[in-house]
């Protein structure tokens, strides 16, 4: 057994829980019913646990949450606004300036 992944907050221990699961690492929290009183002191010693049962998988366990929790950004071209003609990243759905959608999508 090999802990991955400490953090006060258990919800969010539980979330890489259920990534590590569905990518086929058998995995577990340690002290998911401790204490919150003292886990909101910022203190790592009484905050949940992530853990993996396997200590083989713990290097390609690290790799998938540190690819989660820091993903690679996108670096598409900008696109030009159809309304005001403004330049847009493209991580943008719509334009910055007026609001208009980006060409190809859907208003839902």
């Amino acid at each position: 057994m090999k802990e991955v992944f400490v953090h006060p907050d258990p919800t969010r221990v539980g979330f890489y829980q259920s990534v590590l699961e569905e990518a086929g690492i058998p995995c577990f929290i340690r002290g998911e019913f401790g204490s919150t009183s003292l886990a909101s002191r910022k203190s790592t010693f009484f905050s949940p646990a992530l853990c993996v049962l396997h200590d083989e998988d713990e290097e390609r366990a690290k790799a998938i949450l540190s690819e989660r929790q820091n993903p690679p950004l996108a670096q598409g071209p900008d696109w030009s606004c159809p309304g005001c003609h403004e330049a847009v990243p493209d991580s943008f759905g719509s334009c910055w300036n007026c609001g208009t959608l980006r060409p190809g999508l859907k208003e839902e």
